[in-house]
């Protein structure tokens, strides 16, 4: 299963770790990496998105107003350099939280866990097919 991710993340070394990271990774597909986070949300709100990486701290809007603004279901993977920031990421529905520096093995345990996902939602939806 091949995953289409968007990255939005302020700071420019960050994104270009974030977009190696997933260049690197055979079950993504990376359609943008972003610095300003309206136009990575007009990309998620236009493309068919699996997977958002989603820097926590940004200046013009955070994180998790980004993610409020999704108008999609899509598996939203939260960042950022303060650990404090990762309860609220999965109250505000976040499938995981990454601290950074992101490195291969935190997002491929993130990656796992968005696949695991997608696999679940789609036995549901078969079984609930079936099910009638």
């Amino acid at each position: 299963m091949k995953l289409n991710v968007i990255i939005i993340d302020d700071c420019p070394i960050q994104l270009a770790i974030s977009t190696k990271l997933v260049k690197l990774n055979d079950n993504l597909n990376l359609l943008g990496a972003y610095l300003n986070p309206f136009m990575g949300l007009n990309a998620i709100n236009s493309n068919e998105v699996d997977m958002v990486l989603l820097d926590v701290e940004m200046p013009e809007i955070d994180g998790f107003s980004v993610h409020k603004l999704i108008a999609k279901p899509v598996e939203v993977v939260m960042n950022s350099t303060r650990a404090a920031f990762q309860l609220q990421s999965y109250l505000n529905g976040a499938i995981d939280f990454i601290q950074k520096p992101l490195n291969v093995k935190k997002l491929n345990g993130a990656v796992l866990r968005v696949i695991e996902m997608k696999r679940i939602l789609a036995f549901k939806s078969v079984f609930a097919k079936v099910a009638i």
